[in-house]
């Protein structure tokens, strides 16, 4: 999340980064959150709907959305900050 939490400030106002919390505490989450310095947008996925729908098997996951919207990649497993600029290099291009 750190490398997210860059790549954000990084990128503000071109590309735009949200949060799902799954299946936790809420209070849990936003403890963790602001332990890391998050500050990108969060939203909650209570029951895992989102993973179901998109057939994510595990966490954590990146999913990447054009500008339309479309996803254009999933990435299952932590980040770093090269694969995160060649994600966000793909999603604009």
């Amino acid at each position: 999340m750190p490398e997210l939490q860059a790549a954000y400030e990084r990128h503000r106002g071109q590309v735009f980064f949200l949060g799902v919390d799954t299946r936790d505490d809420p209070q849990g989450a936003v403890d963790f959150l602001t332990e890391v310095g998050v500050t990108y947008p969060q939203v909650v996925d209570w029951d895992g709907d989102l993973l179901a729908h998109l057939r994510i098997p595990g966490l954590p996951v990146t999913v990447i959305l054009d500008a339309q919207g479309k996803i254009i990649a999933k990435h299952v497993g932590p980040l770093d900050a090269e694969t995160i600029e060649g994600l966000i290099d793909q999603a604009t291009s």
